[in-house]
């Protein structure tokens, strides 16, 4: 059973970490880039929430597979993860009360801020050979 944050609808983190090898090390920089690509997951999920539900895990899925990738266990960068998709997912759903073709933009404009920061990261990480 996954513990669950106080935020509503928020991202569960499991009760029990899992024993798993050490991911390499990464730069601070790298690391800052993985909570914000945490933080712009929750603004998006805040849109989808104001636009389609609670229902909808869409961008709440994608933070899963994230924390599965960049914080598998639990500890400070799993922490700052976490909280940085819960604020911005708080924020967005506080600042808008209804679904507008503009909110649906923004959903749009998160998506494309966060596919370019993963690819800035995924360079970063892992350099193409020249």
């Amino acid at each position: 059973m996954a513990a669950v944050l106080a935020i509503s609808n928020p991202v569960a983190i499991p009760a029990a970490a899992q024993e798993e090898a050490p991911l390499p090390t990464r730069s601070q920089a790298y690391l800052r880039d993985a909570i914000a690509l945490a933080g712009i997951i929750g603004s998006a999920h805040g849109v989808r929430f104001v636009c389609h539900g609670d229902g909808d895990q869409y961008w709440r899925q994608h933070m899963m597979d994230l924390l599965a990738i960049e914080a598998p266990q639990r500890g400070s960068l799993r922490d700052s993860m976490v909280g940085a998709f819960n604020n911005n997912f708080t924020q967005v759903r506080n600042q808008h009360r209804r679904c507008t073709d503009q909110v649906l933009k923004e959903e749009v404009a998160y998506a494309a801020e966060g596919r370019d920061l993963a690819n800035k990261m995924a360079a970063s990480f892992f350099p193409r050979p020249r």
